[in-house]
């Protein structure tokens, strides 16, 4: 169920508040890459963040995006990353005002690309890509930008946007996998990755036997609370 336009606004007219995490490499050393979380300071009701943000109606995903990428240029200066990874939502993709905002802010300097990773949620579905939704894509990845695909594997699958060649890296959650150590889907995703010469990133390490599991399974990078805890901007 959509929550309403005041419990939206009331959440997002207050400042934004993010966490980070640490992308670490293969030897679990960091690469100062950091990915951004928005945490809403309050659910409205909704136990956890999924569930807030499925809540979203279109408009709202839109704007929250909006207010989201706004906010790349001053963490860009206070946390000085090489690379900052931040969500966005599969259908922000086909809203005129985003795709404006992302080509502003590469063409006016706000951002450099080259440390940006924007990460599409494969959570949620999206209706084809339009010609001008693939040009700012294809624009940003011109500038060095790097583009990922959250959640690979759990949801739905963007196979177009890997087609195109647009596709740097893919992220999978191995919490939403069981037996994970003896998983061959798992396995299989780390060397279709390193097949199509992409990185990947296994998140929701959370202890070292996860760790290890990864390493194991081939996995180029890590991402989860075992390697340092949230820091909040």
């Amino acid at each position: 169920m959509f929550m309403n336009l005041a419990a939206f606004q009331s959440a997002t007219d207050q400042e934004l508040i993010f966490q980070f995490q640490q992308i670490v490499d293969a030897n679990a050393v960091s690469q100062n890459w950091v990915e951004m979380l928005y945490r809403p300071q309050t659910l409205m009701g909704h136990r956890n963040v999924e569930q807030f943000f499925k809540a979203l109606n279109i408009q709202q995903k839109v704007d929250l995006d909006i207010k989201i990428f706004s906010q790349i240029e001053n963490i860009l200066q206070s946390l000085k990353p090489n690379r900052l990874s931040v969500n966005l939502m599969p259908i922000s993709l086909l809203s005129p005002q985003f795709r404006d905002l992302l080509w502003q802010l590469i063409d006016y300097n706000i951002i450099d690309p080259k440390r940006i990773c924007i990460e599409i949620v494969e959570i949620d579905s999206m209706p084809p890509l339009c010609s001008n939704a693939i040009k700012v894509l294809q624009h940003f990845k011109a500038k060095g930008g790097w583009l990922a695909l959250d959640d690979f594997g759990s949801g739905f699958a963007h196979w177009e946007l890997l087609q195109m060649g647009l596709i740097n890296v893919i992220k999978v959650a191995s919490q939403n996998l069981k037996h994970f150590e003896h998983n061959q889907f798992t396995h299989g995703l780390a060397n279709f990755a390193s097949s199509m010469n992409i990185q990947s990133v296994l998140e929701g390490v959370e202890s070292k036997q996860d760790l290890v599991n990864g390493m194991n399974q081939g996995f180029d990078n890590f991402q989860g609370w075992y390697f340092d805890q949230a820091t909040s901007l």
